[in-house]
């Protein structure tokens, strides 16, 4: 099972930070996170949990013509 590839719908529960939504600890249920590049963690229990990718940029991506 570790050398086989990840199939979405059968590996189970994983919470994620989302940027755009309310999050709450899966530890604590705080919501106060201290938000890093790959990963944010709670600040008062100290779960990190992994951020979302949700296929958005942040800024411009492209100028209009």
């Amino acid at each position: 099972m570790l050398h086989s590839p990840i199939i979405l719908g059968r590996t189970g529960y994983r919470p994620s930070f989302r940027a755009e939504e309310i999050n709450r600890c899966p530890g604590c249920g705080g919501n106060h996170w201290y938000v890093g590049r790959i990963t944010a963690e709670c600040a008062f229990c100290g779960s990190a949990l992994p951020i979302a990718v949700t296929g958005a940029r942040e800024g411009p991506t492209a100028r209009a013509a």
